[in-house]
């Protein structure tokens, strides 16, 4: 409690001082005190003991106070708290009238608000004595003000403890938990050299205290290390406020979207700072704080704080005090080195090193090396920048000087070029800021070469010196521009030279270099900060001997192979063609390639022309083709504009160094993801080769290793890769019908579901379908052009398509439906609940998979309406439901064939081959197994109408006018329901439809598991009485009826309903299906399988007796007769 006593101490004094007649007299002060009015007070003094209530004084008492009792008369209470409220309302020119020992009460009083003690032994004895043991815990908090506020929510408003709270919380200020370091460094100081001042011009944050620091620095006493970093943090933001003082009227006009104070406002007038408009004392302004940002980072406010950890963590001080300046480039170095050798750094301190890397090619005065090394440099060689930024006090428009230097520094001739210190310095300056990374960091670089980007390079992303790369590529070609093309070899001659600043070579050629080249270690060398830059032609021509050495012992890693290639070839930017192309196809060039004078598409035009160039020159493309699919860097287009798909969905294929061709098949794949969607280049480039393909399967490097000799064996006759895969398909799909063991292996099965997939997602990729429907296309599909949606948009055209079109679709739904493996919008749009409803479905299955789960609440939507589709179109033909047809073969040949003979060919059933089984079915004719199959295809059409073509197209008026289906989705039986109902009561006036709905009703006979609504009433009593009744020829629902019939009661209600009306609507069916026979054939048929077929033979036996009886008798009475006669 010692700073209570001071505290006591100090109030005395302040006391004495006050009185102007009686300064020496110490009597006359006691008998002040002994008059003080005693108040409930904020500032406290525990007595030794810390328990008792302790002696307490007031600063309204306080003679230097007076104007308090002038100023806060509306105040309802004159305790410590009501005066620093009171006080922090003033006006600055209130504040500025209070004496500094008033200030530095009012201050103190502030700053005890803060801490535990005032909060422990004055707030709660005082005001939250029932609240008290619930409050306790938060004097241990890390966060006291916090934890009392969140407590504070909890209590009601007229709560006194609450209001306390509230007024005391609001007294802090909204920056007070800045302040905190602060107070702690500096507290005791500014409490012995009464230095306590109140925020008189109310400046944010840290500035609050601008008063306070300025008296303690006006002071002789010595301020102890931690102070002084406190003070010299707000200095810093000092500096920052009268810049943006001067810079007001700039700020707005050139930045109305930021505020002063922020460092984002600074950095926007940073670049700005080269903008006519700026006046001349802003511009100085900046000028002055890059000078001071270059000789210590934390002039940067938004640096030092967003770095901070990442700073301390990682040792960039190197040992100097935190008192002590550290220069920008040795923090920007280090970040930037522990960023390069693979540690994750902040990200907003990542935004913040991009920023300051940027600022540093924007202004060489932010590096003081710059300025020293090459001082002589600057007058000689940049005369007229030079003179501009003397004159004008800013620099040019902006890094002028910079590649003035460097481009001395390439210099043919000694007396052209820097000084060898000069060029170190701008050796230093391009590592630190990293300008071969990102070609946004060079502010020449970017103003010369943005519509280069925006136009050749606009898809890639920056970073990594991925567009750097892109520029490298475009060099040579007519998207460059002179001053881009300048600006850009400017840069590379330093990349060049230090294998490090090229991203991609350092990261996956470090540890070869290293192993093999004697490369350092670290991306930069902490403990030597003037290290030369490691020249590249040391490194790289190292690496490159390495790439193709003979030794395997000294083999490069596949990344680092790769990379070398690469930076290779971008220094031969003048080579197109491989020789030995250019040689065998000159003629074939000139005569059709012309006019393609860009980079790469020279190749693309041989491509094209395939099939009309010379043999020879045939010969070489087809084998570069080969090549070219096996390792797709050797594709200088594709290469060029995708390179970020490759690296953000390909990374395992780059990791690997092995392509073979995977990664044209991983960007085949993620052709349609959203970000290859806007990469419009890269997708163009890959359907090209897709395109290409097409002439010769020997293009698509997978599918020919997989499937070279299968092609040989089963499809000599084809020609183009379509054929090709259409024949093993047809090939895969008889030996999937006929349950026998594939003649194809599965390697090659894939590779041609693969190839059938793609053809689903582009009609470009399928040259039959595209002819064949063309006019459909133009006609029907003009506006579906996403990935699959002309082709689905065919599919739902079947009808109206014309006959040769009509036959290609039939053969896509034939393979689709047979195979879910190559249905694209199937797979593409179902993605998510195969992988949650069916991951481990043979992709084969995966419709019947999706069929099961598709009613699942969880089950998307989308997906949802297309599996309906597909379900729609297996209905109209069984050809395109393989289960249906290997479960059912031998009774669609037993029954049936004579639909199968009639039908046209590759054109649908429309569901008649499903009929006749369905009336097999309800006969109760069909194999186990083909009756299994049967029930699953009732239970959905009974649910979904629109899966029973038959029954739609005999009772479409019916549906439309009686039953209301909805347009879309499963309408869960209602349907057919409502059908069965208009039967019932004799609405049906169509005798099609009637005959139609009473072959529906006639087969729930069969099996109630075909009447999913009858089925779920009676889910219940079929447990609770049928379970032992196997399912079948009608003993489940003989079973009900028998219950309804002996003990009706025994049934639910629901179930005893529904069973009435069935069995009801099973006597009209009977009735409606009961046709007079047109032969003897059909008259026992009709005998045979009438439910009262034993009542018939009663009869039938009865009448032959009868006849036979009464012939006996006939006979006798002529025997009788004739006997008479004769005699």
């Amino acid at each position: 409690m010692k700073c209570d006593f001071l505290l006591l101490f100090l109030w005395l004094s302040l006391a004495a001082a006050g009185d102007d007649n009686n300064n020496n007299n110490v009597d006359s002060t006691v008998a002040k005190f002994a008059n003080v009015r005693i108040r409930r007070a904020s500032i406290d003094v525990d007595s030794k003991t810390g328990n008792d209530a302790a002696a307490q004084h007031s600063i309204i008492d306080l003679p230097d106070c007076a104007d308090l009792r002038k100023f806060c008369t509306h105040q309802a209470s004159s305790d410590n708290l009501s005066m620093l409220e009171c006080a922090l309302s003033f006006s600055s020119s209130q504040l500025e009238a209070l004496p500094d020992a008033c200030q530095h009460a009012l201050w103190l009083q502030q700053r005890q608000l803060q801490l535990p003690n005032w909060v422990e032994h004055t707030l709660l004895p005082n005001y939250c004595n029932a609240e008290q043991n619930k409050l306790q815990s938060c004097l241990n908090s890390v966060d006291l003000w916090g934890c009392l506020e969140d407590q504070r929510q909890q209590l009601p408003q007229s709560n006194t403890c609450q209001q306390q709270l509230r007024r005391a919380h609001a007294s802090l200020g909204s920056d007070y938990a800045n302040i905190g370091e602060f107070y702690t460094a500096c507290g005791a100081l500014v409490e012995q050299q009464k230095c306590g001042r109140m925020n008189v011009e109310h400046l944010p944050a840290l500035l609050s205290q601008l008063g306070t620091v300025q008296c303690l620095m006006a002071q002789a006493q010595p301020i102890e290390a931690n102070c002084k970093v406190a003070i010299n943090a707000i200095e810093l933001q000092r500096g920052m406020l009268e810049l943006f003082r001067v810079c007001a009227d700039d700020l707005s006009a050139l930045c109305p979207q930021e505020r002063a104070g922020t460092p984002g406002g600074y950095k926007c007038l940073v670049r700005h700072k080269n903008d006519p408009s700026l006046r001349t004392q802003c511009a100085t302004q900046i000028t002055l704080r890059d000078q001071q940002m270059g000789r210590d980072y934390r002039v940067s406010h938004g640096l030092a704080k967003a770095c901070k950890d990442d700073i301390k963590q990682h040792h960039c001080r190197r040992g100097v005090s935190e008192d002590k300046q550290v220069r920008l480039a040795q923090i920007l170095l280090c970040l930037e080195t522990v960023s390069k050798n693979g540690t994750k750094l902040a990200p907003e301190c990542l935004v913040e090193l991009s920023d300051h890397r940027r600022m540093l090619m924007t202004d060489y005065q932010l590096s003081p090396e710059l300025l020293n090394d090459c001082a002589d440099d600057i007058p000689k060689f940049c005369a007229e920048q030079h003179k501009a930024q003397l004159v004008n006090g800013f620099t040019g428009t902006g890094g002028e000087i910079i590649h003035c230097l460097m481009e001395h520094v390439r210099a043919r001739r000694a007396q052209h070029r820097v000084t060898s210190q000069c060029q170190r310095g701008l050796e230093t300056l391009i590592k630190v800021s990293d300008a071969g990374e990102d070609w946004r960091v060079d502010p020449v670089l970017r103003r010369a070469c943005k519509p280069v980007v925006d136009v050749a390079c606009k898809d890639v992303e920056g970073g990594e010196a991925r567009v750097m790369s892109c520029l490298m590529e475009r060099i040579g070609t007519p998207v460059m521009r002179p001053e881009c093309e300048q600006a850009l070899l400017i840069i590379e001659y330093f990349v060049a030279r230090d294998f490090k600043l090229d991203p991609q070579l350092y990261k996956h050629c470090r540890d070869d270099a290293i192993k093999y080249c004697r490369a350092k270690r670290q991306w930069d060398d902490v403990q030597d900060v003037q290290m030369d830059p490691e020249r590249g032609p040391l490194i790289l021509p190292c690496l490159h001997r390495m790439a193709y050495s003979e030794d395997k012992n000294q083999k490069l890693h596949n990344e680092c192979f790769r990379e070398v290639k690469r930076v290779m070839r971008q220094r031969a930017i003048s080579v197109d063609l491989i020789p030995e192309v250019e040689d065998y196809c000159l003629s074939d060039l000139s005569l059709y390639c012309g006019e393609n004078t860009k980079k790469g598409s020279e190749m693309e035009c041989l491509q094209n022309r395939l099939e009309k160039l010379q043999p020879e020159c045939k010969e070489v493309v087809t084998k570069y083709t080969e090549e070219e699919a096996a390792n797709v860097e050797l594709n200088p287009v594709i290469m060029a504009v995708c390179s970020e798909p490759m690296h953000q969905h390909c990374s395992d294929v780059l990791s690997s160094g092995n392509d073979n061709g995977n990664m044209m098949d991983c960007l085949i794949a993620h052709k349609n993801d959203p970000d290859l969607r806007k990469n419009l280049g890269c997708r163009a480039a890959i359907e090209h080769f897709q395109i290409i393909s097409l002439k010769n399967y020997h293009f698509t490097t997978k599918f020919k290793e997989a499937c070279r000799r299968y092609v040989t064996r089963h499809c000599t006759a084809s020609a183009t890769k379509n054929e090709v895969v259409a024949c093993l398909s047809e090939v895969m799909r008889n030996d999937t019908i006929r349950g026998q063991r594939h003649q194809i292996p599965r390697e090659c099965r894939q590779q041609v579901k693969a190839q059938l997939y793609q053809q689903r997602e582009s009609i470009s990729l399928d040259p039959k379908l595209a002819n064949a429907c063309q006019s459909e296309l133009q006609k029907f599909c003009a506006d579906q052009t996403g990935p699959g949606q002309a082709l689905e948009c065919l599919i739902q055209q079947t009808p109206r398509l014309g006959k040769a079109c009509h036959h290609v679709v039939f053969m896509i739904k034939k393979s689709e439906l047979g195979d879910s493996g190559t249905d694209y919008t199937l797979l593409s749009t179902c993605k998510d609940m195969v992988y949650k409803f069916c991951p481990d479905t043979e992709s084969v299955k995966i419709l019947d998979c999706l069929k099961k789960y598709k009613d699942d609440k969880s089950f998307d939507q989308r997906c949802h309406l297309v599996v309906v589709n597909r379900m729609i179109e297996q209905n109209t033909d069984y050809r395109f439901n393989p289960s249906l047809q290997s479960a059912c073969g031998k009774n669609i040949d037993r029954y049936c064939s004579n639909i199968v003979a009639s039908a046209q060919p590759n054109e649908e059933l429309n569901g008649k081959v499903i009929k006749c089984l369905k009336e097999k079915f309800r006969q109760s004719k069909l194999d186990e197994t083909c009756s299994q199959e049967m029930i699953k295809i009732l239970q959905e059409q009974a649910l979904n109408y629109k899966l029973n073509p038959v029954l739609q197209h005999f009772c479409k008026s019916e549906i439309q006018q009686l039953c209301q289906a909805p347009s879309e989705g499963d309408e869960h039986g209602q349907v057919e329901e409502c059908l069965k109902t208009a039967f019932l009561k004799k609405q049906l006036i169509n005798r099609e439809c009637q005959l139609e709905v009473a072959t529906l009703i006639a087969e729930d006979k069969a099996d109630i598991q075909v009447d999913p609504i009858l089925e779920s009433a009676c889910t219940v009593d079929l447990l609770r009485y049928c379970a032992k009744i196997s399912s079948g020829n009608g003993r489940k629902l003989n079973c009900l009826r028998t219950l309804l019939r002996e003990t009706p009661n025994s049934l639910e209600l629901d179930c005893r309903e529904k069973l009435k009306r069935r069995i009801e609507m099973f006597r009209n069916a009977d009735d409606a299906l009961a046709q007079p026979p047109e032969d003897m054939q059909q008259l026992v048929q009709q005998v045979v399988t009438s439910p009262a077929r034993k009542f018939f033979l009663v009869i039938l036996m009865s009448a032959t007796g009868l006849v036979f009886l009464t012939g006996i008798f006939l006979g006798r009475a002529t025997k009788r007769a004739m006997g008479l006669k004769n005699k």
